[in-house]
C-alpha cells in the first residue's frame, strides 16, 4: 500500500517525499502527532576567547505542527556547568538559563526564528510534510522545498540518490549572535529503530557552516501526552 499524502503541490515533489518516506519507515510510516526524543552527544560552547566542543545531554518535546521545548545540559568531565530551556507554545518564545524564571521573548524575528527551527526538526521525521497544510516544490532532482502554510516558514530538503533525506536547511535568525544565518540539519547515512521509531544514527546541525551541536537519539516516545505547562515553562 502506498503512503498516502495530504499535503499540497506539484505530483513530482509528492513522489519525492513519498519516496523518502518509504526508504526510512517502509510501506506503513507512523503517524506522529507529538514525540519526545533524549539525545546524547557535544556541542560547541565558549569560553571567553576560545570556543571548544562540551559533552551535552538533551531532550525534545514537539506537539506538530506548533510547539517545541528543548532541554539541555552541558556535563564536561561529568559535571554540570550549564543548563537551559527553550519553548515555543504556538504563540510565544520562552527561554531559561541556569534555574532562572523564564524570559517571554515576543521579537517577530526571534519567534519566526524557532517557528523555522521547528519546522526543519519536523522535516527531519519526513512524515509531518505530508499534511494538508504543507505546500511541496521540486527544487531540482535531488532537493525538495516543503512550506508550513500555518506560519508561512519553508525548509529546503536534500536527498541522496538511494532516496534517503541526506539535510534539511532553513534560513533564519541565529538567537546567539542576532543574525540571519542558514541553520542546517545533517542526518547520518546509516539509521536504527529508538524505540521502535526508525531516525539517523546521529544529527549534525551548523549554522551556516559552523558546527552547532552533534547529537544521537537515545530514547524516543512517539505521540505521548504532554501535561499542561509544557510548552509555556510553568
Amino acid at each position: 500500500m502506498p503512503v498516502l499524502l495530504l499535503a499540497q503541490g506539484d505530483p513530482a515533489a509528492k513522489d519525492m517525499l513519498r519516496r523518502a518516506i518509504e526508504a526510512r519507515y517502509g510501506l506503513r510510516p507512523p503517524a506522529i502527532e507529538s514525540l519526545q526524543v533524549d539525545f546524547k552527544g557535544r556541542a560547541r560552547a565558549r569560553f571567553g576567547p576560545l570556543s571548544t566542543w562540551v559533552p551535552v545531554e538533551a531532550t525534545a518535546r514537539f506537539l506538530f505542527p506548533t510547539a517545541i521545548r528543548w532541554d539541555f545540559m552541558v556535563r564536561p568531565a561529568g559535571v554540570e556547568i550549564q543548563r537551559g530551556v527553550e519553548a515555543f507554545d504556538g504563540t510565544h518564545y520562552r527561554r531559561t538559563r541556569g534555574g532562572h524564571s523564564p524570559s517571554v521573548i515576543d521579537d517577530p524575528e526571534q519567534i519566526s526564528s524557532i517557528q523555522s527551527r521547528l519546522w526543519a526538526i519536523a522535516a527531519l521525521l519526513l512524515t509531518p510534510l505530508g499534511e494538508q497544510y504543507v505546500t511541496l516544490a521540486v527544487c531540482d532532482d535531488s532537493r525538495l522545498s516543503a512550506t508550513n502554510t500555518l506560519f508561512n516558514n519553508a525548509v529546503e530538503l536534500g536527498m541522496r540518490e538511494n532516496r534517503t533525506l541526506d539535510y534539511v536547511t532553513a534560513v533564519c535568525l541565529n538567537p546567539d549572535n542576532d543574525r540571519q544565518e542558514r541553520f542546517t540539519l545533517r542526518l547520518s547515512e546509516d539509521q536504527s529503530s529508538v524505540n521502535d521509531l526508525m531516525l539517523p544514527c546521529k544529527v549534525f546541525a551548523f549554522w551556516n557552516d559552523e558546527p552547532y551541536f552533534e547529537v544521537e537519539p537515545v530514547r524516543a516516545e512517539s505521540n505521548p501526552p504532554f501535561e499542561n505547562g509544557i510548552f509555556t515553562l510553568s
